[in-house]
């Protein structure tokens, strides 16, 4: 590189003294330098890097030029002073001459890596935002070599390309973004195009694809969720909707069918919490398992603290171990009494009084061995034993013959038309059934009047939906004593007495019937019941009808579809007393009829059409110190022409919509 070169590069006229521009160069050789290390990508780094040296190339030039001249005017001055005393007396005595400032010494060129390749986008890469730096530093660079005007052309035409090359990129990067519905990044790479084009048609067309995409988006979002909170709603299945609306509403917490829905299903969730928890109590109550439904009872009193029902299920706990432990002390003096009668032959009386003792205390050894002891005194078959068939057993049994059944299911039917007793070894363990279609699983003729069962299931298999079903058991003008039996799924009633028939109950259990649990029918038949249970019958619990009489007192009638218990009949003596009839679909207690008899202290509550009605046709009857709470119809219902001064004793609170006693109901039209 010649010297002139070497100014033309630095921007120096051939005329102009370099020394005083030094500091000048220094100052453009050190923002060059900075250039280099600030490079927006390493592309442009290695350009400023060649600028860079040649500059400092043009420097060493420049500085060579300077110091050949220094020395050759140097070597002219001292072969003047040889040649010349007077010159050389001047050179002693004259001051030194001001020698130039030295040539800035360049820095070491910053390395630069080799430019890096973006996979993605096929071409060299620049980080956004630092454009300007880069277009100011290279217009610096081009004053700085002299070259102003072809670098400034060259620096647009790259800006050209850089963006062209971006907007590419960004496009392609867009589509793909759109494709995978990531739409921040998406939109994030359109308006990056906006920035760089204004007005562009790509950036326009990409933001109008995302809109569009995001509303399909929602709307497949939308109706899919929303369509499985709505099934699992419909199914019952409270978690699973309360997922579905959830999952929806985090995302689009805007739709207001869905958020409604997850309120339904919230409030049905802990409804659902609620009744299962009322229902484990109940049925640990039915159960006598005082100590679960004692836990179930608080621990719905705990989470529902304003509902009555666990304070009611509490107070029935206390007066369920109450009421045992009256019972243990009343099994004792039974069981104290028969020992006296023992003797050593048949008594019928010490007999019957060990029986109640067992059903009071079924869990007492002492009571269970004397009612064995005393029970062997008249002949005993064992079934399994002395006969392996049921039917062949009751056929060639005699009058006053106990018949012992084992565990197991046992086929009927059986025809009892003798005085005997069936014992098996608990309602839950000895189960004897019949076919639906054929007849009852036992029937009790009037030969088999005084017959006792005890411990034993009646059952049918199979359901006939015809009008004249069979019950699980029928009494045809017998006297029938039952004591802790079954009497279940039946496809008519689960006791049906008949034809002056008589049903003595202690103790038991009519349930899942496809008619009444219990019913009497016709002139002189009759239900005596005591501390039974009539659950879930698709009729109704109790029912007394056509002449018939009933005395049901202590039992508890729940979730029937009809009535708790009805009464229809024109016989004398009805007695009904401190009975429960709970959550029935109907009414509690229904006194359509009766010539005369007394209905009292007993509790209705929650009830689906409500408390208590009494008829005009039954108002010989005394209707006394009834409760009428929480149902969910009217409390106390009177026909027109009662007088609802006889019946103030009764007490109706909290029935629904304040309906606790409704007077003058007119029954013209049906019920």
């Amino acid at each position: 590189m010649t010297p002139d070169e070497a100014r033309k590069i630095l921007g120096l006229k051939p005329d102009d003294d370099p020394t005083k521009y030094f500091a000048e160069l220094a100052d453009a050789r050190e923002r060059i330098a900075e250039l280099v290390r600030k490079a927006p990508n390493d592309t442009i780094a290695l350009r400023f890097q060649e600028g860079l040296v040649e500059f400092d190339k043009a420097l060493a030039v420049i500085r060579e030029d300077l110091a050949a001249k220094e020395a050759h005017r140097r070597s002219w001055a001292v072969a003047a002073a040889e040649n010349s005393p007077r010159a050389a007396e001047l050179s002693k005595t004259s001051e030194p001459e001001e020698q130039p400032p030295p040539l800035p010494v360049p820095a070491p060129a910053p390395e630069v890596e080799e430019p890096e390749f973006a996979a993605s986008a096929g071409a060299f890469v620049e980080k956004p935002g630092r454009a300007w730096r880069w277009m100011a530093a290279f217009l610096i660079l081009a004053v700085a070599a002299g070259g102003g005007g072809f670098l400034w052309t060259k620096v647009q035409e790259h800006e050209r390309l850089r963006k062209t090359e971006r907007i590419t990129f960004l496009e392609t990067l867009g589509a793909k973004m759109i494709e995978g519905r990531q739409w921040p990044e998406a939109r994030a790479a359109y308006e990056e195009i906006e920035e760089l084009s204004p007005g562009s048609k790509i950036a326009a067309i990409g933001l109008r694809s995302i809109e569009a995409g995001m509303n399909e988006e929602q709307t497949q979002f939308v109706g899919y969720w929303s369509g499985e909170a709505l099934a699992a709603f419909e199914a019952g299945r409270w978690d699973d909707a309360i997922l579905a609306a959830r999952t929806l509403l985090e995302k689009y917490p805007r739709e207001k069918e869905t958020a409604e829905l997850l309120a339904r299903a919230e409030a049905a969730k802990t409804t659902q919490a609620r009744e299962d928890l009322e229902r484990a109590a109940n049925e640990a109550l039915l159960r006598r398992q005082w100590d679960a439904a004692e836990a179930a009872a608080r621990e719905l009193a705990r989470n529902f603290p304003g509902h009555p029902a666990g304070p009611a299920l509490l107070e029935e706990v206390r007066a369920g171990r109450e009421k045992e432990a009256h019972d243990r002390m009343r099994a004792q003096e039974l069981f104290a009494a028969a020992r006296v009668r023992d003797r050593g032959v048949f008594d019928r009386d010490a007999l019957e009084w060990l029986r109640e003792a067992l059903a009071l205390a079924p869990g007492d050894a002492e009571i269970a061995a004397l009612h064995e002891k005393m029970a062997s005194y008249t002949r005993t078959l064992k079934v399994p034993g002395d006969f392996d068939d049921l039917r062949k057993a009751v056929a060639e049994s005699r009058d006053r013959d106990r018949i012992v059944i084992g565990e197991g299911v046992w086929p009927g039917p059986l025809f009892v038309d003798k005085e005997i007793t069936l014992e098996g070894a608990g309602a839950d363990k000895t189960i004897i059934e019949a076919d639906a279609n054929e007849s009852p699983a036992a029937t009790f003729g009037p030969a088999a009047s005084g017959s006792r069962i005890a411990g034993l299931t009646f059952r049918q298999t199979s359901f006939d939906p015809g009008p004249n079903r069979y019950p699980a058991v029928l009494i045809r003008g017998a006297e029938l004593n039952a004591s802790a039996c079954r009497f279940a799924d039946a496809s008519g009633h689960g006791v049906a007495a008949i034809e002056g028939g008589d049903l003595i109950a202690v103790r038991c259990v009519f349930e899942n019937n496809g008619w009444d649990g219990a019913a009497a029918h016709g002139q002189g038949s009759r239900l005596e019941l005591t501390e039974c249970e009539a659950n879930a019958n698709f009729g109704h619990g109790f029912d007394v009808w056509n002449g018939a009489s009933a005395a049901i007192n202590s039992c508890r009638a729940r979730d029937n579809s009809g009535n708790g218990i009805l009464v229809d009949t024109t016989a004398q003596g009805i007695v009904i007393g401190e009975n429960e009839l709970r959550g029935n679909r109907e009414f509690g207690i229904v006194i359509a009829s009766g010539a005369s008899g007394r209905v009292h202290d007993n509790r209705c509550h929650e009830n689906l059409l409500g408390g208590l009605v009494v008829r005009f046709a039954a108002s010989r009857l005394a209707v006394e110190n009834n409760r009428a709470e929480r149902n969910r119809g009217p409390g106390l219902v009177l026909e027109m022409g009662l007088q609802p001064q006889r019946y103030q004793s009764n007490a109706a609170t909290g029935n629904q919509s304040g309906r606790n006693m409704v007077t003058h109901a007119d029954f013209s039209e049906g019920e």
